[in-house]
């Protein structure tokens, strides 16, 4: 009983020491954590107002960087997303100094940090431009096909614009000093699902409907080899017909 008291004793100790020690980096983490997201949300309405000032969305209207953002599907205007990367910045700094309070973190990974912001600002700006043009061509090719009766006209336009845009993402992405190689290994892996997956929902979910295709191009074949073995001299002889069979029984009984 003594021992099991003694061994409690000591635990307690152990863990009230722990606490003690660790609460005032707590309590510097907790405060640096709220002050960061009051300056974070000050900073953006702070910047919102002074973009809403000097009119920067009709400058972005005139450059056609709205028409940019409506094209590739963005939900935030212009000044919205300077905003947001303003408030996500200062939060990222924030989590950093939290870090660094608790000792996971030196100036060292300010520094890199810092570093890598204009890597983040060309990525994006790929990432807008890119499905843009992504958008750009899809549509022509859809107009194309249309125009050349391809029934399927639809489906190319997807198949094209998410191919460009799974290379856009890999171009931004490598901005951001990931390495070529996995991306590389990515890209392919992604390719190669992509193609099992859609070959397995059309042999596996249309069964009747890839046979039919089968049987239909199988046929569309055969008639097109018969009909340029028939204009041809040895056309009786590869495709027989109905009248060189007659010929053949007339020669045989004659």
């Amino acid at each position: 009983m003594e021992t099991t008291i003694s061994i409690l004793k000591q635990t307690y100790e152990v863990m009230a020491g722990a606490v003690s020690s660790a609460a005032p980096k707590l309590l510097a983490t907790a405060i640096v954590v709220v002050l960061g997201l009051i300056v974070a949300r000050a900073a953006k309405a702070l910047l919102h107002r002074l973009l809403d000032a000097v009119q920067f969305e009709d400058v972005a209207a005139k450059i056609g960087l709205s028409n940019a953002l409506e094209r590739a599907e963005v939900t935030l205007s212009a000044s919205g997303i300077v905003c947001t990367f303003v408030y996500w910045t200062f939060l990222a700094f924030t989590g950093l100094a939290a870090l660094g309070t608790l000792g996971f973190a030196d100036s060292g990974t300010f520094v890199a940090i810092g570093s890598m912001i204009p890597n983040v600002v060309v990525a994006v700006a790929i990432l807008v431009l890119g499905l843009n043009v992504a958008t750009f061509l899809s549509k022509l090719i859809q107009t194309t096909a249309v125009n050349a009766e391809v029934r399927q006209a639809r489906l190319v336009r997807n198949v094209a614009y998410y191919g460009m845009g799974t290379l856009v993402v890999i171009l931004a992405v490598g901005q951001l000093g990931v390495p070529t190689e996995i991306l590389t290994t990515g890209f392919y892996i992604f390719f190669a699902g992509s193609c099992l997956a859609m070959a397995l929902a059309f042999g596996l979910g249309s069964r009747d409907l890839a046979a039919g295709i089968a049987k239909d191009t199988w046929r569309t074949e055969k008639e097109q080899s018969r009909t340029l073995s028939e204009a041809s001299d040895l056309g009786d002889t590869m495709f027989p017909t109905h009248a060189s069979h007659k010929r053949s029984r007339r020669k045989a009984a004659a």
